[in-house]
């Protein structure tokens, strides 16, 4: 059905005015009459609410155009898609979808009827562009894409509408488009036109949103990811970015190494088939500066065209360039790197741009020839590219049944139930198969009981399940013998149950089990083992335990934490359980946070001897910079989703003083020491978003500490007490050369004393995600400091999984330490305990942190 009028609710009516143009039946509007300007045209952008207005004249006046929604986007506007191609097969685009399903799913099909399939299905291809909004280039040409699309009459066109059905999605991130939009239009005329945004341009992780396709953890990246895998299931995905390598104009497929192993190769001469149909348009088009084979790479899983790969999917990338927004930039030979200034042809560069005006047009026009090509190659191999998802998938069912692994089993006990459930159910949202065993079973001499989840590796995104649930082991990389390190694209490493803390058994030899396929896993359900007369006792294992605090300490409750070992009625309790005294009305608000947040809590019957902390409602700031900062804004989201109260303190506060007023503990996130301090500078920006906290500030933060204070530093934001507080610690790797150590973005073992508050509900052997991240040593001094070390890397190879090269840098060096200073504690986590909000397992050392900062060693009542 036609969604006509979809928007109602959401678009207010001075945008239904936008071109005062009256629609004619059977006429398709351009661009143009809509927004009253040239898409592509300089100094100017169209906005969400103008593509929407669009996009709703095209459903009602094309027959080969119909707008849906696929959901809302963080700030609630609707997220839409188009779906284009003929008028025939889109009366009949359930039909060609449930075909592009069978063929994915693979089971019940032989290869005679997959080949049938093939022959009558329709080539699905998925397009998308602007989830970064500053590359502002693929979501206006949008636009002329499906305008082109839906009026154009040409052999191609008509070929392209015949064969393949178009699923666009023409914004990947709406409101980041009206923040860019808005910011270019402010300063539009000004010396801060082409300035960078001075805040995220999504509302919690910025240029992030395009590391989060395998976790889920944003509403639009949920949305795209079930239109990709369980409702449309293209055959290619083909996302449009624009940071073309310079002086190149574009950047197209093939990539550059390493490629990951668990990628099926069909999947990578697919994307070569496309790379070269989009070199040759280009040259059709004498359109020059097309490189390849270059910078980008298919080894990391987790950004819109490469969590395809993982799902047998023809990933594409293009990085179109672009100054900036919509102002035009001219460009010398002088301005081109050194070894392109002699324009010689080179293999993946074999027609140079010779420079001169470059503008958003230009870049608009060159989007538009790379998906004219992969829509044209897509009607051209439409029977490959179906029966080629179907062989892959194929393949990977029965690579299962006769490769190591044959499956991976998640036992029902776990240190931390409910996170354990939700990585299974993230895994279940990427598409993966997840069974749960109806009876006891045996697998590799090992007994699991019935309720254990099982993923067999028997399933059509077997490369998917495997890849998120095994070690990667990156293969290292250098200039040349014993040269620096070449920098991988993204991380090397991002197993899920190393971050996550979920004890996962892969399975070595073939089993036998009654399992039963399930859509959603549930975690052991919370009770509450009887009414207290003296305190409830929750463990500080769960994560969800932060959540149960929050809520009542906002209720006004007492609570504490244990600081020595609790029995209770044969259940053992490690120091850190919370107690929760029995008053108060306490009894009503038990039952519902123990069933909701699936924890178990216990009575207490007797009075308890013994020292505890008790914990105060939080006074807690989180730093929030000019120079936007994802990991402030996943930090965050992360509170928001345990229920931390907190407020973002800026520059400004921080230079004005008399911190502990208002706060017990400043989070300051993983920003480098130089942006906190000095920020933008003078001139780059309009005035109120120059300058850092300063000296002035930086001398309020120390006082603060010294006040009783608590400085939480994650990362690289640690190197600022370091360098500026005289503590007793340093970092250990700040003047080691890259050829000796490098560890880009891996998964290290870590050793935790679990006695410490900041310890508390941890089990002693940990793992962190480690991205060019200090290491601290303490230093021996004649005084008696007080430091204590929390977290320490072993005194072996602490690779888990992904790349570290000078291992032994990392020998018996601190990861986080707590350290005294007056009458408050800098507490310096050397990692990102919350990196964009995967790592579960180590959530509790921030929350930990931030609790400790503010708690009172007392007794328990």
């Amino acid at each position: 059905m036609k969604i006509k009028g979809f928007i109602l609710a959401f678009l207010f009516l001075a945008v239904f005015s936008l071109s005062g143009i009256t629609q004619q039946e059977g006429r398709v509007p351009s661009p143009e009459e809509v927004l009253g300007f040239q898409v592509g045209a300089d100094f100017k952008l169209a906005d969400y609410p103008m593509m929407l207005r669009y996009f709703q004249l095209l459903d009602e006046a094309s027959d080969r155009v119909i707008v849906s929604r696929i959901g809302t986007t963080t700030e609630d506007q609707p997220f839409i898609i188009a779906i284009i191609s003929s008028p025939e097969n889109l009366a009949q685009r359930e039909h060609y979808r449930e075909i592009a399903r069978r063929l994915t799913s693979v089971r019940g099909l032989e290869e005679e009827e997959a080949w049938q399939l093939a022959n009558e299905g329709k080539a699905v291809v998925w397009i998308d562009g602007g989830i970064h909004s500053t590359e502002i280039a693929p979501t206006q040409h949008s636009f002329k894409l499906a305008y082109h699309l839906a009026s154009d009459n040409s052999p191609q066109t008509l070929e392209i509408l015949d064969k393949v059905i178009l699923v666009l999605l023409p914004c990947a991130n709406p409101d980041g488009l009206n923040l860019v939009v808005n910011w270019y239009n402010r300063n539009l005329g000004t010396p801060f036109e082409t300035s960078r945004l001075p805040w995220l341009y999504q509302k919690y992780v910025g240029h992030d949103n395009n590391r989060d396709f395998f976790m889920l953890t944003q509403k639009e990246t949920r949305a795209i990811t079930e239109a990709l895998y369980h409702r449309w299931f293209p055959q290619i995905a083909y996302n449009h970015h624009q940071t073309a390598p310079f002086p190149a104009r574009i950047f197209i497929p093939p990539f550059a190494g390493p490629t990951n192993p668990n990628i099926d190769p069909l999947v990578i001469s697919g994307i070569n088939l496309v790379g070269s149909r989009m070199a040759h348009a280009f040259n059709e088009a004498g359109q020059t500066g097309v490189i390849s084979g270059t910078r980008f790479t298919t080894w990391w899983n987790g950004g819109g065209r490469t969590t395809p790969y993982y799902h047998n999917i023809v990933g594409i990338l293009t990085e179109t360039a672009l100054y900036r927004y919509a102002t035009p930039k001219f460009y010398t030979r002088d301005d081109f790197p050194e070894e392109y200034r002699d324009l010689s042809p080179q293999a993946n560069y074999p027609n140079p741009w010779k420079g001169g005006w470059w503008r958003l047009g230009d870049a608009v026009d060159y989007c538009l020839t790379a998906s004219t090509a992969v829509l044209d190659v897509a009607a051209k191999y439409k029977e490959r590219f179906l029966f080629n998802i179907y062989l892959i998938g194929k393949r990977a069912i029965e690579k299962g049944q006769t490769e190591s692994p044959y499956a991976f089993v998640i036992p029902p006990q776990q240190w931390d139930p409910p996170t354990a459930a939700k990585m299974l159910n993230t895994l279940i949202m990427g598409g993966v198969e997840v069974h749960m065993a109806k009876a006891p079973f045996q697998a590799d001499g090992i007994d699991y009981p019935k309720g254990s989840f099982v993923i067999l590796m028997s399933q059509p995104y077997r490369a998917y399940a495997k890849d998120l649930l095994e070690p990667q082991q990156y293969p290292p990389r250098h200039l040349y013998p014993g040269g620096p390190p070449i920098p991988p694209y993204d991380l090397t490493g991002w197993t899920l149950p190393y971050q996550m803390g979920v004890n996962t058994v892969p399975i070595i030899h073939p089993f036998q089990g009654e399992l039963e396929l399930i859509s959603r896993a549930s975690s052991p359900q919370g009770k509450v083992k009887g009414k207290a007369s003296y305190a409830y006792l929750i463990s500080h294992n769960a994560n969800n335990s932060f959540i149960a605090v929050n809520r009542l300490l906002k209720e006004g409750y007492e609570i504490y934490w244990a600081a020595e070992p609790i029995s209770v009625e044969g259940e053992e309790f490690s120091p850190g359980a919370i107690v929760i005294p029995a008053k108060g009305g306490i009894h009503r608000l038990i039952a519902p946070i123990s069933e909701e947040l699936s924890l178990q809590i216990y009575p207490l019957n007797r009075r308890l001897q013994g020292r505890a902390y008790r914990l105060k409602p939080l006074r807690l700031a989180l730093y929030k910079s000019w120079v936007a900062s994802m990991d402030e804004g996943w930090t965050r989201w992360v509170l928001e989703q345990f229920e931390f109260p907190y407020q973002n303190i800026q520059d400004a506060e921080v230079r004005k003083g008399k911190l502990s007023e208002n706060y017990d503990v400043i989070l300051l996130p993983d920003i480098r020491p130089r942006a906190i301090l000095e920020g933008h500078a003078p001139g780059t920006m309009p005035p109120e978003y120059c300058g850092g906290i300063g000296i002035e500030g930086l001398a309020n933060l120390k006082m603060f500490v010294a006040e009783g204070g608590t400085l939480v530093t994650l990362d690289s934001s640690s190197e600022l007490p370091l360098e500026n507080f005289q503590l007793p610690v340093e970092n250990s790797l700040k003047d080691v050369k890259r050829t000796d150590f490098f560890c880009p973005g891996s998964i290290l073992s870590a050793e935790v004393d679990t006695s410490h508050p900041i310890g508390y509900g941890m089990k002693e052997k940990s793992a962190v995600v480690f991205r060019r991240s200090p290491a601290f040593r303490i230093i021996p001094t004649t005084e008696q400091t007080g430091a204590k070390v929390v977290v320490t890397y072993p005194d072996r190879n602490p690779l888990l999984s992904g790349w570290l090269l000078g291992g032994e840098y990392l020998s018996n060096k601190a990861a986080v330490v707590d350290v005294p200073m007056g009458k408050g504690r800098v507490i310096l986590i050397g990692f990102s305990p919350q990196h964009r909000g995967q790592p579960h397992r180590t959530f509790k050392m921030l929350f930990n942190s931030i609790y400790y900062g503010s708690t009172t060693l007392t007794r328990l009542p």
